[in-house]
C-alpha cells in the first residue's frame, strides 16, 4: 500500500517579507501539515482495517506476522569483526582467528581478585 505524502496534501505557502510574519505563517503551516498527516494516517488505517476483514487481508496478516518472526532470527552469527587495530575482518577464516585470539587473551589474563588473594 503506497504511503500518503503529507506535503502533497498541503499547498505551499509563500511569505512576502521574511522578517514579518514568517514565524506565524510557519507555525500555521506546521499545524496544517499535522492535521493533514493525521487525516492521511486515519485514512490509511481505515483502508488497512477494511482490507484485513477480507480473505486476502487475513493472508497478508499471517504473512506479515511470519515475516516479523523471521526477521529476528535472520542474524544467527556474527560475520564481521574488528581486529586489534580496528580494521574490519570479513573472511570467515580471519574472523575465526580473531575470536580465537580474543578468547585466548581473555582466558589467559590474570584476574585482579586472584592477585589480591595470593598476596594474603
Amino acid at each position: 500500500m503506497p504511503q500518503p505524502q503529507p506535503l502533497d496534501a498541503v499547498p505551499l505557502v509563500r511569505c512576502g517579507d521574511p522578517e514579518q510574519g514568517a514565524a506565524k505563517s510557519n507555525k500555521e503551516l506546521q499545524r496544517r501539515v499535522k492535521r493533514e498527516v493525521s487525516k492521511a494516517k486515519q485514512k490509511a488505517y481505515d483502508e488497512l482495517y477494511t482490507r484485513l476483514d477480507t480473505r486476502e487481508g487475513e493472508k497478508d496478516l499471517y504473512r506479515l506476522a511470519r515475516q516479523r518472526d523471521q526477521d529476528g532470527k535472520a542474524v544467527q552469527q556474527v560475520r564481521v569483526i574488528k581486529d586489534r587495530d580496528g580494521r574490519v575482518l570479513t573472511s570467515e577464516e580471519s574472523v575465526q582467528r580473531r575470536w580465537k585470539e580474543y578468547f585466548e587473551e581473555l582466558m589467559n589474563e590474570e584476574n585482579e581478585r586472584e592477585k589480591k588473594s595470593r598476596r594474603g
